[in-house]
């Protein structure tokens, strides 16, 4: 029986811990072994940026590659963003939009880092 490993996993980072910098070494993917991107090739930060009108709101727009995610792999990644973005001071959500454009088929727009299930209730459960 194989086993299968987390969808998400942490890699250390040691340098500048603000949204574009942790951005740009995300979409940079990993240096640690046995950890792939969760993001298509070539996708890259367009802007991040503050909402003006909703404090701790970062607003992230990535390249269009972005757009073609879908399903699990979006959860994916998008949650990706959110828990890299999560360890900014002051970050309670994160809206990403592709090529400034918003996901229609989320359920919600602004996702922050509680809403992520970071482990397998029913792998507990299961002997």
């Amino acid at each position: 029986e194989e086993d299968h490993g987390p969808a998400l996993a942490v890699q250390p980072y040691e340098g500048e811990v603000k949204p574009e910098t942790l951005l740009n070494a995300l979409l940079a993917g990993p240096t640690q072994e046995g950890l792939y991107s969760p993001f298509p090739w070539g996708v890259t930060l367009r802007q991040c940026k503050w909402d003006e009108e909703r404090p701790g709101i970062l607003l992230v727009d990535l390249s269009e590659q972005y757009g073609a995610l879908a399903d699990v792999s979006l959860s994916l990644a998008d949650y990706a963003v959110v828990l890299t973005l999560s360890q900014v001071e002051g970050v309670e959500g994160v809206e990403i939009t592709t090529g400034g454009r918003r996901v229609s088929y989320r359920s919600h727009q602004t996702l922050n880092v509680q809403e992520a299930v970071l482990w397998d209730e029913l792998a507990d459960t299961i002997s």
